[in-house]
């Protein structure tokens, strides 16, 4: 049995010693890898896509619209960027007379333009490099939300709302190229505020909203984008 065992171990000690090479060459070599390393460390972005408004019970802060927008990132070390967003677009919001009865309170929609723009990390999930050329991506940060919306007869205003800013996306680097694909998804939270007149009821009985709805409340503005960057400062 004494001799078995000496024969068993002596047998394991040999694979061992072959077998250990093999795992050393597990993996890719470089030119076959899938991830490649990031050659540029700044882009420029313009963007396009759709913002859509989010929860505002009495329909009077700004609607859904298409947007453009501009986007710099440069990357600081590793993973980590900065970036610096700014979007806008022209649409419609919605205009109500909250001393009017309900059959006559709606006045209609106005044209009234938004405007964002925000500063933030950005995080790169596969660190400096790409993967099989796509660099998935996460954001955080801070901006606002702008818009001349205004009624002087109920004493709304949105003016500039102080926003969180939170979002993701990823991006298609080809090799060897100056431009590259992204594409993201970006929320923009901030606090909305109704004033006294629409709790108050009108000759009909009947008030813009209930007494039991928020007087002040966060909401947000969702951004779908796509884009084309020029990447440069190798």
């Amino acid at each position: 049995m004494t001799d078995r065992l000496k024969t068993l171990l002596a047998a394991s000690f040999a694979l061992l010693i072959m077998v250990r090479p093999a795992f050393a060459q597990v993996g890719h070599m470089p030119d076959r890898s899938p991830y490649l390393d990031l050659d540029y460390s700044q882009e420029l972005t313009l963007l396009g896509g759709y913002l859509r408004a989010r929860h505002d019970p009495a329909g009077v802060a700004p609607l859904s619209r298409s947007i453009v927008g501009l986007r710099y990132e440069l990357r600081l070390a590793g993973p980590l960027s900065f970036d610096a967003n700014v979007i806008a677009g022209g649409g419609d919001r919605n205009v109500v007379d909250p001393l009017k009865p309900a059959t006559t309170r709606n006045r209609g929609t106005v044209s009234n333009a938004v405007v964002a723009g925000d500063l933030g990390l950005a995080l790169n999930l596969t660190g400096a490099r790409s993967w099989h050329h796509l660099v998935p991506q996460i954001s955080a940060g801070v901006g606002g939300v702008s818009s001349k919306a205004r009624d002087d007869s109920s004493g709304f205003a949105f003016g500039t709302r102080f926003a969180f800013v939170v979002g993701g996306g990823v991006k298609y680097v080809p090799t060897g190229s100056r431009f590259q694909l992204r594409a993201d998804v970006t929320d923009r939270i901030f606090k909305l505020d109704y004033p006294d007149a629409y709790y108050r009821l009108a000759s009909d009985n009947t008030a813009v909203l209930p007494g039991s709805t928020a007087k002040s409340f966060y909401t947000h503005h969702t951004a779908f984008t796509v884009g084309v960057s020029y990447l440069f400062a190798p």
